[in-house]
C-alpha cells in the first residue's frame, strides 16, 4: 500500500509499505477520503510534543471495508465506515467513569500511532462506525472535526436560548458555531481576521467581533444589551483573553476551553465564584461519532460548506507544504484515494 509519512521535520515522502495479517477485533478499510488538520501541520512542522518520526499522519479517515478479522462480527465488506481515532485502555479509571477520551493511556492515531494517510488502515473495529449511502465521502470525513465541536457543545449543555460567544474561527470554532447554531442558541464569533468573521456570518452567526480593533468584552456588552453571553467557547487559547472571557459571561455562566496552552492565565476567583461560573474543558470525542452522523443524515448540518478543496493523494506532499507555509483558515482542505 501507498503511505504518506513524516520522516522528519518538514521531509514528506510517499512510500510502499506491506499490509500486515489482521490480529482479533481489526478491520482493514480501502481508504477514501482524509481530512487534513492543523495537528497534521503541528507535526509537519516538528512542534508536536507527542509525535515520534517517521509518523503517518491523518486522523479524519473514511473508507470502505476491506476485510474483517474472523471475531468481528459487527462489520463486513464493503460496509462505509468513518474512523474515530482515540484510542482508549477501556479499563483504567477514566474509562470505566465513561470517560475514554481522557484515557490514562490515550493515544491518537496519527499523532502518537501512525495515522490514515494510506491506500488501505487497519483498525480496531470498535473505532469504526457505519456512513449511510446518501451521504458523500467528503461529508463522511467530516465527521471527526464535527464531533470535536459536538463535544463542547454537550461539555458546555449548548441549548436553545443560550448565547454564545466562540473565540477563534478557525475550522472547529466554525464546526462548534454550526452546531450551536443547529441546537437554537445565538452565536457571537470573535477573531482577528475579517474574512474569517465573514465565513463566521456566512454559517449564521448573529453578530461577529473583530478582537484586533475592538474590545471584546465592550462589544459582547453592546450586543447583548449589558447581559453577557451564557456560554463561551475558547478555540483559539490565548492566556491575555482568559480573564477578559470570564467579565463576558452572565451569572450562571459557562466557559468551554478547548486550547492546549500551557501558559498560565490570570484567573480571578472571585469573578467565578460572584457570578457562580463553569469552566469545563474538552479534549477530542467522548463517543459523539453516531450523534454527528445522525445530523448529517437529518440534514441538521451541512458539513460541506466547509470543504476549501478536495486534491488526490499524488498531491499530498505539495498540499501540506503549502497549508504549512500558509496557514490554516476556517475551511476544510481533503484529500482523495483511487
Amino acid at each position: 500500500m501507498k503511505v504518506l509519512q513524516v520522516a522528519k521535520p518538514h521531509e514528506v515522502l510517499i512510500i510502499d509499505k506491506e499490509v500486515r495479517a489482521l490480529e482479533a477485533g481489526e478491520v482493514l478499510v480501502d481508504v477514501k477520503r482524509v481530512g487534513i488538520c492543523g495537528s497534521d501541520l503541528l507535526i509537519y512542522n516538528g512542534d508536536n510534543p507527542f509525535t515520534i518520526y517517521p509518523r503517518v499522519i491523518g486522523h479524519e479517515i473514511a473508507g470502505i471495508v476491506a476485510q474483517v478479522a474472523v471475531d468481528v462480527s459487527d462489520f463486513a465488506v464493503g460496509d462505509r465506515v468513518c474512523i474515530d481515532p482515540v484510542l482508549n485502555c477501556g479499563v483504567c479509571d477514566a474509562c470505566r467513569r465513561g470517560h475514554p477520551n481522557v484515557c490514562s493511556s490515550l493515544q491518537v492515531m496519527g499523532v502518537h500511532t501512525d495515522g490514515g494517510f494510506a491506500s488501505q488502515f487497519i483498525v480496531p473495529a470498535k473505532n469504526l462506525y457505519k456512513v449511510p449511502e446518501h451521504l458523500s465521502w467528503e461529508t463522511a470525513v467530516l465527521v471527526e472535526p464535527f464531533s470535536i465541536g459536538s463535544n463542547i457543545c454537550e461539555r458546555t449543555r449548548i441549548t436553545k436560548g443560550d448565547r454564545v460567544l466562540i473565540v477563534g474561527s478557525g475550522v472547529i470554532g466554525n464546526t462548534v458555531l454550526m452546531t450551536a447554531r443547529m441546537l437554537g442558541a445565538e452565536v457571537i464569533v470573535c477573531d482577528i481576521l475579517d474574512e474569517k468573521l465573514e465565513t463566521a456570518k456566512a454559517l449564521g452567526s448573529c453578530a461577529t467581533i473583530n478582537s484586533a480593533k475592538s474590545d471584546i468584552k465592550e462589544e459582547v456588552m453592546r450586543i447583548t444589551d449589558g447581559d453577557g453571553v451564557t456560554v463561551v467557547v475558547d478555540a483559539a487559547s490565548i492566556p491575555s483573553l482568559f480573564l477578559t472571557l470570564l467579565e463576558c459571561l452572565a451569572p450562571g455562566g459557562r466557559m468551554g476551553i478547548l486550547g492546549f496552552s500551557k501558559k498560565e492565565s490570570v484567573v480571578n476567583q472571585f469573578e467565578i465564584t460572584r457570578k457562580e461560573i463553569t469552566i469545563i474543558g474538552s479534549r477530542l470525542n467522548n463517543r459523539r461519532f453516531p450523534y454527528v452522523i445522525d445530523s448529517f443524515a437529518k440534514g441538521l448540518l451541512n458539513p460541506e460548506v466547509l470543504l476549501e478543496g478536495v486534491h488526490p493523494f499524488t498531491e499530498a506532499e505539495t498540499i501540506i507544504q503549502k497549508l504549512a507555509a500558509s496557514g490554516m483558515n476556517g475551511g476544510k482542505t481533503v484529500i482523495s484515494f483511487p
